[in-house]
């Protein structure tokens, strides 16, 4: 019986391959191997976008300062969302001692008077808070999966036109092929 199996074998081995096989099999390996370039290069994107968001993060936190604000006038109910936020007019005293206003979001039916957040950049403007380290990561994360959406699909696509090309190209051989020992088979010469 083992002999039978290296026969068996060795036929195997000896069976003529296409050109078109051989075409297949090397369009597999450099697809395959551009998907873990792919996947390196999603990594890298995903690490190089959270750092610098990362980075835009620091900078803004080191040029903006929260600053207590007085709310000037209730902010008006919404009764569909209670959670919503309204821009609203507010006072505070900026970091040179001048008073300012100007419109800062606050929770919908916030109170006059009360006390409020107020981001501030070095010229005592209001600005937005800078960004929470989350969005760094949301960055890096989001970057990674984009890279990986686009680059997937331009190998997807490439596959595609391959196999189409091979399929083309074996179909017009098979059609050759079968119209020399068609005749034979079918008895119809």
């Amino acid at each position: 019986m083992p002999g039978e199996q290296e026969e068996h074998h060795a036929a195997v081995r000896r069976l003529p391959r296409r050109a078109t096989d051989l075409i297949e099999d090397v369009v597999v390996w450099v697809l395959l191997s551009a998907s873990l370039l792919l996947v390196a290069a999603a990594l890298i994107a995903g690490v190089g976008a959270h750092s610098r968001v990362n980075e835009r993060i620091h900078t803004q936190s080191q040029d903006r300062t929260m600053l207590p604000a007085t709310v000037l006038a209730q902010a008006p109910v919404v009764p569909l969302d209670p959670g919503s936020r309204i821009a609203v007019e507010v006072e505070w005293v900026g970091l040179d001692g001048v008073r300012r206003t100007g419109l800062v979001p606050v929770t919908a039916a916030t109170p006059a008077g009360s006390e409020v957040p107020v981001w501030v950049d070095r010229t005592g403007a209001a600005v937005d808070p800078p960004p929470a380290s989350v969005d760094a990561v949301a960055a890096g994360i989001f970057t990674g999966i984009a890279v990986l959406a686009v680059g997937a699909s331009v190998l997807g696509v490439v596959w595609l036109l391959v196999r189409r090309g091979i399929d083309a190209v074996n179909a017009r051989r098979w059609a050759r092929e079968w119209a020399d020992i068609g005749p034979e088979w079918t008895g119809h010469r």
